[in-house]
């Protein structure tokens, strides 16, 4: 049996590359996703870091495009972070379809509540093996089971 700490977590970082890329060629879809993630549910920090971006564009009225979307995140410092500007013109290769950005987020978000279970999952272990009152680990799991769901 492959050990837990061995296994890579659940992420797809085709469809996060699919909901920026999308964002970046039809602004307009960015609220669509941001009813179904959050920037924490992205695996790539960078990634996390460009949704971040976008967002504060379209909270100052900006329009997001490869240029604003550069600047924002050079005056943030994260322009090298996140891969660069040959990086961000990446996202839009293969053209990600704007309409199918809400599946995209599905696929994210679930993955990201996966890791969160796993997360959990590891601390209810450790608070086992560590003979903690079972009462309290069993209440603090379900707790925390239960809100990544909500």
């Amino acid at each position: 049996m492959t050990e837990v700490t061995e296994r890579v977590v659940p992420h797809s970082l085709a469809a996060e590359q699919a909901i920026l890329g999308a964002i970046l060629l039809h602004q307009e879809v960015y609220h669509a996703a941001a009813q179904v993630v959050v920037e924490n549910d992205f695996f790539r920090d960078a990634h996390r870091r460009v949704f971040h971006q976008m967002g504060a564009l379209i909270d100052r009225g900006v329009a997001i495009d490869l240029i604003t979307l550069t600047e924002a995140l050079a005056q943030a410092g994260d322009l090298d972070t996140c891969g660069g500007p040959a990086y961000l013109t990446s996202l839009v290769d293969g053209l990600p379809r704007s309409t199918n950005i809400a599946h995209y987020a599905t696929i994210v978000r679930q993955k990201a509540q996966l890791r969160s279970t796993i997360h959990v999952a590891t601390r209810i272990l450790t608070a086992a093996y560590e003979e903690a009152e079972p009462g309290s680990v069993l209440d603090d799991g379900v707790r925390q089971l239960l809100s990544i769901a909500g």
